[in-house]
């Protein structure tokens, strides 16, 4: 465990990982929401008469 705290290797590994994460999250989040928008202005632009 020891040798594991130590490694600046694992450690530049795990913050990657825990960046590519977080900005997989935050993409997904953005793709959610432009879907989103685009469907309520799609749906407000239909004429109802």
């Amino acid at each position: 465990m020891l040798k594991f705290m130590f490694n600046p290797l694992s450690t530049m590994m795990r913050f990657h990982f825990d960046y590519m994460v977080t900005l997989y999250s935050f993409r997904n989040l953005w793709g959610i929401e432009i879907v989103k928008n685009v469907a309520i202005n799609l749906l407000t632009s239909i004429d109802p008469s």
